[in-house]
C-alpha cells in the first residue's frame, strides 16, 4: 500500500507541476477560461486568479515532489483536486464544449463528461495520496530533495516551453522529420 500511496503522491505532483507550467505559458487562454465562471464585474479577478492558479499548482507539485512526508501538502493537494472536480462539474453543466484550458495550451480538450471523469480520478488519487505511510518510507537525504527540486523545476520547464510552442503555431523544421 505505500508504494502505491507514494506512486499516487509522486504522479499527482508531476500533474500539477505540468498543469502549472503549461497554465502559465498561456495565461490569457486560462484567464478566458476562468472568465466563464466569473459573472459581470468580478470578471476584473480572471488575470489574477490564472496567475494565483497556476503558482498554486507548481508551489504544490513542487513541495509533494520534494518533501512527501509533509501532510500539510498532502492537504493542500486534496483541495486543489476538489476544486478540479467542483469546476469540472460546473463545466459540465453550465459551460459543456467550452474550453476548459486546464493544461493551457497544451490541450485543446473542452468541459465534458471525461474532464469530469479524469478530475475525478485525480480527487481519488489525492484522497488515497493523503493517507498516512510510515515515516521511513519517506525520508530523503538532502541531496535528493535538491535533486528532486531540479527535476521539478524541468518538469515545469518543459510543461511551459510546450505550451508556448503550440500557442506560437510552432512546428517542425523542413528535414527535420
Amino acid at each position: 500500500m505505500t508504494t502505491l500511496i507514494l506512486g499516487a503522491k509522486a504522479g499527482l505532483a508531476v500533474l500539477l507541476l505540468v498543469a502549472g507550467g503549461a497554465k502559465l505559458a498561456d495565461l490569457a487562454g486560462f484567464e478566458a477560461a476562468i472568465r466563464q465562471f466569473v459573472p459581470g464585474r468580478g470578471r476584473q479577478i480572471g488575470s489574477v486568479a490564472a496567475t494565483a492558479i497556476a503558482a498554486a499548482e507548481l508551489a504544490a507539485g513542487v513541495a509533494s515532489l520534494c518533501w512527501p512526508a509533509l501532510g500539510f501538502v498532502n492537504l493542500a493537494v486534496l483541495a486543489l483536486a476538489i476544486g478540479f472536480v467542483a469546476v469540472a462539474a460546473a463545466g459540465y453543466a453550465r459551460r459543456r464544449g467550452q474550453p476548459c484550458r486546464c493544461f493551457g495550451a497544451l490541450t485543446r480538450r473542452a468541459f465534458g463528461r471525461r474532464e469530469l471523469g479524469q478530475a475525478v480520478v485525480i480527487m481519488a488519487a489525492a484522497a488515497l495520496a493523503a493517507r498516512p505511510v510510515v515515516p521511513t518510507a519517506m525520508r530523503l537525504a538532502g541531496a535528493a530533495h535538491l535533486l528532486l527540486l531540479c527535476g521539478a523545476a524541468l518538469t515545469a520547464l518543459a510543461a511551459f516551453t510546450a505550451a508556448r510552442a503550440l500557442q506560437a503555431g510552432w512546428t517542425e523544421p523542413e528535414g527535420s522529420g
